[in-house]
């Protein structure tokens, strides 16, 4: 390892937010991408396509997840920060949204304190904050848990992946800018160490660790033939930020597509 690699001046950010990786977690990522870089970590220009980890299997069967595990991802958290383009545009439908599916005082409170709060849960950075200890955009509709601002989004005919937060909709990606390159890859037991995931949902969630499946849990619940590569789960993500051509590309590399 290089003297610069290992000194201070190491840079890391979770893309999508504004947030700089710590000294370890930045550390970790280049240690796990240096062995790897050129065989199952390819380069494609400047993003460092993890072929490994994004074949790892998933099934996000969200609106099983609270009756499976008796709460989702998005009850008792918050997600990672934003900025650029996505920042602004949520923040132009923001209260909007709230007044329309929130008529419990959320909107008010929203009004009152904030949309961000920024304390040790959120590494300081501003993120939405909690309504009740939840997301502030966690809503229930018949019995189902839902993302107000995915449902609005699709009721005005926008784009869910530019108006949630990026974080919302990656998982269970993770993306990495890195002095390497733009690491793309996905949250694994080898990844959990540097991920803004960390090892909470593969300790917790059947979605990314099918050994965390209770048992008796119906067979329509997190269906096996439900597990794909993890890349799908991303894929429209992607796109919809780098082009289709470009997600195309590493679906060749990933041996997806021909």
């Amino acid at each position: 390892m290089s003297n610069r690699k290992a000194g201070n001046d190491m840079r890391s950010r979770y893309y999508g937010t504004p947030e700089q990786l710590k000294f370890s977690d930045a550390l970790a990522v280049y240690e796990y991408i240096v062995p790897r870089l050129n065989k199952t970590i390819i380069r494609h220009g400047e993003y460092l396509i993890d072929t490994q980890a994004l074949l790892a299997p998933v099934n996000l069967d969200c609106f099983h997840c609270h009756l499976v595990h008796g709460h989702n991802c998005c009850e008792q958290g918050q997600p990672y920060s934003m900025h650029g383009d996505n920042l602004t545009l949520f923040e132009e439908h923001a209260f909007t949204i709230l007044e329309a599916y929130g008529d419990d005082g959320r909107a008010e409170e929203a009004r009152e304190k904030g949309l961000y709060e920024q304390t040790a849960d959120t590494n300081y950075y501003p993120s939405i904050r909690k309504y009740k200890g939840d997301c502030l955009y966690l809503i229930e509709d018949n019995g189902k848990r839902l993302c107000a601002i995915h449902r609005y989004a699709l009721e005005r005919k926008l784009d869910p992946a530019k108006l949630k937060p990026f974080s919302c909709s990656l998982f269970p990606l993770e993306i990495i800018e890195s002095d390497l390159g733009l690491l793309v890859t996905a949250l694994t037991s080898e990844t959990e160490r540097f991920s803004r995931w960390g090892d909470y949902y593969r300790h917790r969630y059947s979605c990314v660790n099918p050994k965390r499946r209770p048992k008796n849990t119906p067979d329509e619940y997190f269906a096996k033939t439900g597990y794909v590569p993890a890349w799908m789960w991303a894929r429209d993500l992607l796109a919809s930020y780098w082009g289709e051509n470009t997600v195309a590309d590493m679906e060749v590399l990933l041996g997806l597509s021909k």
